[in-house]
């Protein structure tokens, strides 16, 4: 299903950004590596002629999430929870709601001001913008305008967000309506993210410990 996931993103640019600019490292290059990762595509030794070394390792962290993230259990058991005809679109459904989990639950993660690391990033994303591809940086102002990094802890923002992608799919499709299916099975989807992250969050640390290694 990533693929599907992939498809879409590279065209609405919406999906799960805050949670892969907390895995990065407090590292500027890295930071912006994590979102210009959804922005590139191809071997990441073609893509290291391009950017630096810590733009490369926030790419290459991104795209490890995003595998481990698509095989572990709990996620799996969270897109089957999914029902007809929202399952095909499961990946994009969790991987906005994840975001939204993660700014609920922020706290329970880190122990920085999420209000502030929110405006830290905005303001390294307008200070080098013109680093950025050209998809991505045409959406630096809006992003900040529409406060996308903070406004999704709101669900009725996550509705928008999946009515928003519904309507501009040229099939005729149900994601509109996934949030009938996210309210339903919201407290488990949760309990199974507040489970899955802290994985992640180990997983992304040896990762990161590996990079570094001389």
């Amino acid at each position: 299903m990533r693929w599907l996931c992939r498809a879409v993103e590279r065209r609405f640019a919406v999906l799960n950004y805050l949670a892969h600019l907390f895995l990065s490292s407090a590292d500027p290059d890295e930071q912006l590596g994590s979102l210009i990762a959804d922005f590139t595509r191809g071997r990441l030794q073609t893509l290291s002629r391009i950017y630096t070394p810590g733009v490369m390792r926030g790419i290459a962290l991104h795209r490890q999430v995003d595998s481990f993230t698509d095989n572990h259990p709990a996620v799996v058991r969270s897109r089957q929870r999914i029902a007809a005809p929202y399952r095909r679109y499961s990946g994009i459904i969790l991987d906005i709601l994840y975001d939204h989990f993660l700014s609920r639950y922020w706290y329970e993660f880190s122990d920085l001001d999420r209000h502030a690391f929110i405006r830290d990033i905005y303001r390294l994303l307008l200070a080098r913008r013109d680093e950025l591809p050209e998809q991505l940086a045409a959406l630096v102002p809006r992003m900040q305008q529409e406060d996308w990094f903070g406004s999704y802890r709101e669900l009725a923002m996550i509705e928008r967000v999946y009515q928003r992608m519904s309507g501009r799919l040229r099939r005729p499709n149900q994601l509109g309506g996934a949030m009938v299916e996210v309210r339903r099975h919201y407290a488990e989807l949760a309990q199974e993210f507040r489970y899955f992250f802290p994985e992640l969050m180990v997983f992304v640390e040896q990762q990161q410990e590996q990079m570094n290694q001389p």
